[in-house]
This record gives structure tokens, C-alpha cells and sequence, in this order.
């Protein structure tokens, strides 16, 4: 990374509208269960869609309606199940499995840390290091989306997906400049941030580079550039 790159993302980024560093609406604070679901069925996912009871939020809301306990406590939504949380987010895979499944052996393998994980507090207060690991030790999940599932919980971040990775490459190119892999991405906005910081958190300005290159599409869940599948939920 160089100087000149992180100018020339600056740059885009002052271009944006105030307002869009405003817009981000805080996630699931205090609700590591609904967190979850959120961050694996985001994969490559329509975020919200005309029919309320459909795409990621609309089918979230079922779920939370239906399983209020599990909203924040990894033990009860592990007892949900893969078919029953299925029934409700919808049958599409990452990595070839069922983000059902990889929810639930997700939520299991959290559990099972020394101390387990079983709380949104459980999850802020425990090593960053390790969550990773263990989240990211499912096959089908990623380093992207784990880095958004911290910061649905208020964890300050960047979540590297397409629209992200496009913004970035879109600013380098406007400066003649080559295109950058997801980490280096990742890395150039943390430091444009750090360079000129806009918006409450690391997070609300990320959300407002997201929203140039994502609204329209309303696409989260573009991929985790390791793992994470093309299904997606319609």
C-alpha cells in the first residue's frame, strides 16, 4: 500500500454526501444469535426485497418472532437446528453446505470455547484472534463475514465484499492505479479512516462507501472471497 492509494480513496470518499455517514442503523447490538444468522445468510443474499417477509431482514424478523430467545443466547439457537432455522432463512449453501448447518456448527463451536461464547457480551469481550479462528474453522464461513458478524455487534470494522473491493478499485483506477484483492481493500479504507475520519465509527463510514456501490443492488452478503457461495436468497 502507498500514500498515493490511500489519497486517492480519500479523495472518493469526499465526494460522498454527509448524510450517508449518518445512515447506518447499529445492527444487532446485544443479539449475537440474530448477529449470526444475519452474517451467514447475508452471503451473496438480497438484503431486502419488495415482499417484507422475504430477503435477509424480512425472513430475520420470522426468526426473531419466532425464536426470541435465541436472539442472543448461542445455546438456544444451537437447539433450533438446521431444518427448522431453514424453514424459516431458506435452504441457499456457502461453500457447498447449508448456511443453516454452517449457522448452527458455527453457534456449537463458539459455545464450546474455554470460556464459551453465549452472549453478544460473551462475544465483544472475548479475543478477537480467537473468534476469528473458530468462526472461520466452519467450512463454508470466512474471514469477510466474520469481521461483519463483529460488527453487527458493534465491533468497529470493515467488511470487505464486493461492493467494498469495487468502491476501492473504482477510486485506484481513477488515479491510473491498479486493482487491489479484498484485503488490501480492507486495509486502504481502515487507513483513509484513520487519515480523515467521517461518520461516528469505522463502521458508519464504511456503511456510506457500501451504500455508493450497494444500495441500489441491496446486495450484503457479495462474497467472502474464500469460501463463501453465488446461491443467494431471492
Amino acid at each position: 500500500m502507498s500514500e498515493q492509494q490511500v489519497s486517492a480513496v480519500v479523495s472518493e470518499i469526499a465526494k460522498l454526501d454527509p448524510d450517508e455517514f449518518t445512515a447506518y442503523s447499529g445492527g444487532w447490538k446485544g443479539y449475537v444469535g440474530t448477529a449470526l444468522v444475519d452474517a451467514v445468510f447475508s452471503i451473496r443474499a438480497k438484503y431486502q426485497v419488495e415482499d417484507p417477509a422475504k430477503g435477509v431482514i424480512g425472513r430475520l424478523k420470522t426468526f426473531n418472532a419466532k425464536y426470541p430467545e435465541a436472539m442472543n443466547d448461542l445455546a438456544v439457537l444451537a437447539a433450533v437446528g438446521e431444518q427448522d432455522l431453514a424453514e424459516i432463512m431458506g435452504r441457499t449453501k456457502t461453500g457447498g453446505r447449508s448456511k443453516a448447518a454452517c449457522v448452527i456448527d458455527a453457534a456449537e463451536a463458539l459455545l464450546a470455547l474455554e470460556p464459551p461464547i453465549a452472549t453478544a457480551e460473551d462475544l465483544v469481550a472475548a479475543d478477537a484472534t480467537k473468534v476469528k479462528a473458530t468462526y472461520t474453522g466452519v467450512h463454508g464461513l470466512g474471514w469477510v463475514t466474520c469481521e461483519y458478524f463483529q460488527m453487527l455487534l458493534g465491533v468497529p470494522g470493515v467488511k470487505a465484499d464486493r461492493m467494498i473491493v469495487r468502491f476501492v478499485n473504482a477510486a485506484l483506477a481513477a488515479e491510473e492505479m491498479e486493482a487491489v484483492d479484498a484485503r488490501t481493500a480492507r486495509e486502504l479504507v481502515m487507513q483513509a479512516y484513520a487519515f480523515e475520519p467521517r461518520g461516528e465509527t469505522l463502521t458508519h463510514y464504511e456503511h456510506a462507501i457500501w451504500r455508493a456501490k450497494g444500495e441500489l443492488a441491496n446486495t450484503v452478503g457479495e462474497p467472502d472471497p474464500e469460501q463463501d457461495s453465488p446461491d443467494a436468497i431471492q
